[in-house]
């Protein structure tokens, strides 16, 4: 009735290795899963850098460089530092510059006192912010080449730092570029 399995049946299921809380393999990013969490109760003092996406509930002093992801500072977040992010939601509280790549999102819960730099900024109705916002996307490109684009007339020489040199026909120097 029963068949002893033979040595030529075997199993084509291979072992897998052991997954870790965020149901990958052990010590791997987390790629399209959920975000690394800071809990409320830890506190670090120090560099935050990696390679996966970052829910802050606790609380951190010094700086967070995750450019390639995305960075959250949750409601109970309290942050004493810059933060850089291919996107950056406060719903907490930060102290310091934010960076973003693509986004800076204060929602409503947010209090913030620092510089926003991203190509698109949004602030919900009821955040609280202090500073300034730069919202240049032109800056990134322009940083990127050392080549500055001129417009020359005839007889015109560019000097450093684009400023135009006064020409034998009396012309006022000038800083920047001419169109």
């Amino acid at each position: 009735m029963f068949k002893k399995e033979s040595d030529s049946q075997v199993s084509t299921t291979q072992p897998r290795p052991a997954q870790g809380a965020s149901g990958g393999k052990p010590n791997s990013p987390r790629k399209g899963g959920a975000p690394a969490v800071i809990g409320p109760s830890i506190t670090i003092k120090g560099d935050v850098t990696g390679d996966e996406d970052l829910m802050i509930q606790g609380r951190i002093e010094g700086s967070v460089d995750l450019t390639q992801h995305n960075v959250t500072i949750g409601s109970s977040g309290r942050v004493k530092a810059g933060v850089k992010g291919r996107m950056v939601v406060v719903e907490g509280e930060v102290e310091g510059d934010l960076q973003a790549t693509e986004q800076i999102i204060l929602r409503n819960t947010a209090k913030v006192e620092g510089s926003l730099s991203a190509p698109r900024v949004a602030l919900e109705d009821g955040a609280v912010f202090r500073g300034g916002i730069d919202m240049d996307s032109t800056k990134k490109a322009a940083s990127n080449t050392n080549a500055q684009p001129t417009t020359t007339k005839p007889g015109e020489k560019i000097g450093d730092h684009g400023v135009k040199a006064a020409t034998a026909s009396g012309e006022k120097a000038t800083k920047g570029l001419s169109a």
